[in-house]
């Protein structure tokens, strides 16, 4: 079957191929992504465009980490990392103190926090890293809101909003983002970032106890196993599962859903 690319695409690999940056070859990879057809004949095409979207991810996070993040000791923990970003005096700090184990200082005053602070929140059990990222919008810092896996605009009024949206614009910051005001209910926030973050919460069974795991909507068994130990997939026999409070046996392809509890069973050797 043929693709049958739009002109669209065909602009969105023109900028690509001439893009001078990392931050611009994502953004046009991005786009490629978005307008290139989702019939069969193109899932080989997306493929690729999703493997060198990741590469190049990952290179920018490296090159973020050389800049200076790693040096300030920040790195990626629990599982996802969102971005707190706004400017001065809008909340960002107590929000950060009232959803996370965090402690920062919290003064009237502009510019209080200098460099990302950072909490892990809690989720049902599941551990969110939350870093908080200056006002002051330093290069070195703001490349952290370029690889994290979601950004959460803090504001007071739709001034201060429309500033963030076309700041993050600028600088080619096409991250997943959601909207906070300063003021709203930190149960509310923390459903909110859970909801966009847009994971499912599963269960691993052992003989003594049951613990939550993070996974992408839409994983599978191998996935989950995987995350355990790799000599869980190669040595796979059946999995044993539970949901709604009945009971089956399933395989590495089958598809896993919020709540499900997991009990690997793996070949004697």
């Amino acid at each position: 079957m043929p693709v049958n690319f739009t002109i669209e695409y065909y602009k969105a690999e023109e900028k690509f191929l001439n893009a001078k940056t990392t931050e611009e070859k994502i953004i046009y990879l991005e786009e490629m992504i978005r307008v290139c057809p989702k019939h069969k004949g193109a899932e080989n095409i997306l493929s690729l465009l999703h493997t060198k979207l990741a590469k190049l991810k990952k290179e920018l996070e490296k090159k973020s980490e050389k800049k200076g993040a790693k040096k300030e000791g920040l790195r990626k923990e629990g599982s996802a990392q969102i971005c707190l970003i706004g400017k001065v005096n809008v909340g960002k700090s107590t929000i950060l103190k009232e959803i996370t184990n965090a402690t920062p200082d919290i003064d009237r005053y502009p510019y209080t926090t200098v460099k990302p602070e950072i909490g892990m929140m809690d989720y049902n059990g599941i551990k969110l890293q939350i870093v908080e990222i200056p006002s002051t919008f330093r290069p070195e810092y703001m490349s952290i809101s370029r690889t994290t896996d979601l950004i959460v605009i803090v504001y007071k009024n739709e001034k201060d909003l429309k500033f963030m949206k076309e700041f993050l614009d600028s600088k080619y910051i096409r991250t997943k983002r959601i909207e906070i005001k300063y003021n709203e209910n930190p149960r509310k926030i923390k459903e909110k970032i859970w909801r966009a973050l847009d994971l499912i919460i599963v269960y691993t069974k052992d003989s003594n106890s049951v613990s939550p795991m993070a996974l992408k909507r839409g994983s599978n068994i191998k996935d989950f196993a995987i995350r355990i130990h790799k000599d869980f997939v190669e040595n796979f026999a059946y999995a044993r599962l539970w949901r709604d409070k009945k009971e089956k046996q399933v395989g590495l392809n089958y598809i896993l859903k919020d709540g499900d509890v997991i009990e690997i069973h793996t070949k004697l050797k």
